[in-house]
């Protein structure tokens, strides 16, 4: 029992670490595209394969931000918006410093609500 304890305690460091230098690179690169999948790839989270972050969409673009199209059906929207809440919430991430990513999900999923008129 005590190996696992402390094999979950060195994951949570390690995403922690992972945490902190991802924000750092992110303030230092002004997020850039391939820093933010990587370490969206690196939490777990899934992303299409072959599906890239184009320079021709804007960094604040919702469906960008949760990983999906604009022809995306509502009930997947909602089912990618929960993932990621579930992933990156700081309740449930069991790491700190994920409030930022986590209200710019949720921004995310506003916009694309007041876009559709859910």
């Amino acid at each position: 029992m005590e190996e696992r304890f402390n094999r979950i305690k060195r994951m949570q460091q390690d995403l922690a670490n992972e945490l902190q230098v991802f924000m750092c690179e992110l303030f230092t690169s002004a997020a850039d595209p391939a820093t933010v999948m990587s370490f969206a790839q690196r939490l777990g989270v899934d992303i299409p394969a072959g599906r890239s972050l184009s320079p021709q969409q804007p960094l604040n673009d919702p469906y960008r931000i949760l990983g999906c199209d604009r022809a995306t059906p509502q009930e997947q929207v909602r089912r990618r918006y929960l993932d990621l809440l579930r992933k990156l919430h700081p309740d449930t991430a069991g790491i700190k410093g994920t409030e930022y990513l986590t209200q710019l999900v949720t921004e995310a999923f506003k916009k694309i609500s007041v876009e559709r008129m859910w």
